[in-house]
């Protein structure tokens, strides 16, 4: 006769299911011990915030005029690009570019943006092409910036602690930095980022 105090199996032997406490799942779970890992992926979204800046300050530089050609660019046809799986569709422009400097016009220029034909658009000239230019462009572009804030701060909790989590744990490992110094780096960035990005967005709108 099986004792009472034999808990943890059922009839044929095998363990009750409610009691593999080391099998759980979910935010609820153990985290995992630090390691390497963790401080890559925290890695990981600090470089993706240093691209997200470079590519802010290299946009709005040129948007604002600081950098490139400035010249305009007289639209003639547009047409849709067919985005893959991860990208949604594009609208791409294609006209004339005349730079503000009278050298030779440039046939074909093409803007990623969505113009009716015959518009005349204030262009800068990059070293990959052409971006609209003006005010509310430079700050467009500015927002990139601060939005960079926001993704260098999904990694400080990573970073910090080490840990690599499952899928559904990335607010538990955010949960274990709270009352350090890390937590107000995290939260800085937050407000930071957040605020910055709203301003610039209402600089474009009202511009």
């Amino acid at each position: 006769m099986m004792e009472l105090g034999q808990r943890g199996h059922g009839i044929f032997g095998r363990a009750e299911p409610e009691l593999e406490l080391g099998r759980m799942d979910g935010p609820n779970a153990p985290l995992p011990a630090p390691s390497w890992k963790g401080r890559v992926l925290g890695g990981v979204f600090f470089l993706a915030a240093l691209v997200c800046v470079g590519f802010s300050v290299y946009n709005a530089a040129h948007a604002g005029g600081l950098a490139g050609r400035h010249g305009t660019l007289t639209v003639q046809r547009c047409w849709v690009e067919q985005g893959t799986r991860n990208s949604s569709d594009t609208t791409v422009c294609s006209g004339s570019f005349r730079p503000e400097d009278d050298s030779a016009v440039v046939r074909d220029a093409e803007l990623r943006r969505e113009h009716r034909p015959g518009a005349e658009v204030p262009v800068q000239q990059t070293g990959s092409g052409y971006l609209a230019s003006g005010l509310a462009e430079t700050w467009r572009w500015n927002a990139l910036f601060f939005i960079a804030w926001i993704v260098a701060a999904l990694g400080v909790p990573f970073a910090a602690t080490g840990i690599f989590p499952a899928r559904t744990q990335a607010f538990a490992v955010g949960a274990r930095v709270r009352g350090t110094r890390a937590a107000v780096v995290m939260k800085y960035l937050y407000i930071g980022g957040a605020a910055g990005t709203a301003v610039c967005l209402y600089l474009t709108w009202i511009l």
